[in-house]
């Protein structure tokens, strides 16, 4: 993953032990673990809120990217979507009310 939501900067990109690309991305906030994703309109960023405890569990292996994103630190995930137009769209959802994998969009 080479970029993540411009209010976001780039920390580091890995591949998870499941195979899901991965960015850590700093901003106001702090640390977010950011999955990036393909959306009918264009790309879409889930942005979690993560400790580093959490961001060191993905990286070594012990946890999935998407139980971070399903248990975030605040309890909720920023959903970013590129439009046709190029303005970016921004949703605030609960992590309880988000589908489990790529399905993740359908709350957003």
């Amino acid at each position: 993953m080479e970029k993540v939501p411009g209010h976001l900067r780039l920390g580091e990109a890995f591949t998870a032990a499941d195979g899901t690309e991965v960015a850590i991305g700093h901003g106001v906030g702090g640390q977010y673990l950011v999955l990036s994703m393909s959306a009918q309109d264009g790309e879409c960023w889930v942005c979690a809120p993560a400790t580093d405890v959490a961001v060191e569990c993905v990286r070594t292996g012990r946890s999935s990217p998407w139980a971070v994103v399903h248990h975030s630190a605040t309890g909720t995930v920023d959903i970013y979507r590129s439009r046709l137009d190029g303005s970016v769209a921004e949703s605030v959802v609960l992590c309880a009310e988000l589908s489990l994998g790529r399905r993740v969009l359908v709350a957003a």
